[in-house]
């Protein structure tokens, strides 16, 4: 009995050395969203985005208090695209960013770590790849005047692609290891391109037609609602899968959506885009206008801000940019300028009077003294919700 009794013993603390050694060994607190900040009654976001990522944790800590100082409640971290990583990516490092090979930093985790003591911290993806599509040019998004992309890859490559698993793979990486509390899909502006032979033959299994539709002069007619219909139900299913995998791992999922002005004034969706589609599986949208003067003066602000008011409460974010226009993704940061710290204070002041209080705030690379100024004294005068 007595030998029994010992061999109990030493089977129990087997067993608890090995439970200590696969808990040290796989439970990373710092890994752990806080789950605080998850759920905001009012967004004042900004969107981190480093001029120099390799140099990045040298003014980090600066603009950590600066952030603070101006009330932000919420930092989108870039997490980089499935082929240029902010992250080592286990067995993808042929995705790895020149920034992450050379120093061997985990740009997302120490951002997402750092930030999200006191924040909510979304990971932006963006769905750009040029580096893919270089590899793989047959899988480049084809303009409405028939030239291929050289950063979106076709729609149903996307959707139903390797592009897209790999793109999926990614969002389940982040959700699973990385203390974030969503992940923001961004760069989905397939409006001009989305029309090679794959995405035709989807539409036309979509819709029964027999063509594209066309204008007089037989060019595509990108405008006509049909193809807004049937790009919202492809993309729509593209965002149930990464939806269904971030809030799995209870994180939020935001995507990005683009909105425009025409030349009489008038709010648009391009191509009939539906919001309300994909408000279904997005938790957020971040909508964006253009970065045009015609597109950011203050009647086409508040504009954009009373349409954007009428959708589900709570759930859509206003993006203010302070890029002087709308530039190519291939345009360097160094290139890019910023509108007036007098402009950008209308810009605000132009959302909140047509009644959007939810904000997101981007590119923090190029924020002056001046705009910091504009945007702590902007959002010290608004009471939270």
């Amino acid at each position: 009995m007595g030998r029994k009794i010992i061999l109990i013993l030493i089977i129990l603390i087997g067993l608890a050395i090995l439970a200590t050694f696969l808990i040290l060994a796989f439970y990373h607190p710092e890994r752990v969203a806080n789950t605080n900040y998850a759920n905001l009654s009012t967004v004042r976001a900004v969107r981190l985005d480093y001029m120099d990522v390799g140099k990045s944790r040298g003014e980090v800590a600066a603009l950590e208090a600066q952030l603070k100082q101006i009330g932000v409640n919420m930092v989108a971290v870039g997490a980089g695209r499935s082929d240029w990583t902010y992250f080592p990516w286990p067995d993808h490092q042929d995705r790895w960013s020149d920034e992450v090979k050379t120093t061997g930093n985990d740009f997302l985790l120490a951002d997402s770590v750092r930030f999200g003591k006191w924040a909510h911290v979304s990971a932006v993806v963006d769905v750009l790849a040029p580096r893919y599509i270089k590899a793989h040019p047959d899988t480049a998004a084809i303009s409405w005047i028939g030239v291929p992309s050289k950063n979106l890859v076709s729609m149903m490559e996307l959707v139903d692609g390797p592009f897209g698993q790999d793109l999926l793979d990614m969002i389940d990486k982040i959700a699973t290891y990385y203390p974030v509390n969503s992940i923001t899909l961004t760069e989905l502006v397939y409006y001009v391109d989305g029309y090679g032979e794959q995405d035709k033959a989807a539409y036309l299994a979509y819709t029964g037609e027999s063509d594209w539709p066309r204008t007089d002069d037989g060019q595509i007619n990108i405008d006509d609602n049909s193809i807004g219909t049937w790009r919202s139900h492809e993309i729509a299913r593209f965002l149930e899968k990464a939806a269904a995998i971030a809030h799995q791992h209870d994180k939020l999922f935001f995507v990005e959506a683009r909105i425009g002005m025409d030349s009489e004034g008038q709010v648009f969706v391009n191509n009939g885009t539906d919001f309300n589609l994909f408000l279904i599986y997005a938790d957020r949208l971040i909508v964006r206008g253009s970065y045009e003067p015609n597109g950011r003066s203050p009647q086409a602000m508040s504009a954009v801000a009373q349409y954007l008011a009428h959708y589900q409460n709570g759930r859509v974010i206003m993006s203010v940019g302070l890029w002087d226009k709308d530039y190519d993704p291939g345009v360097s940061k160094n290139q890019m300028l910023a509108i007036s710290a007098a402009d950008f204070q209308t810009a605000l002041q132009s959302t909140t009077q047509g009644g959007m209080t939810d904000l997101w705030v981007t590119p923090s690379f190029l924020m002056s003294n001046a705009h910091w100024q504009v945007l702590e004294d902007f959002w010290s005068s608004q009471p939270d919700k």
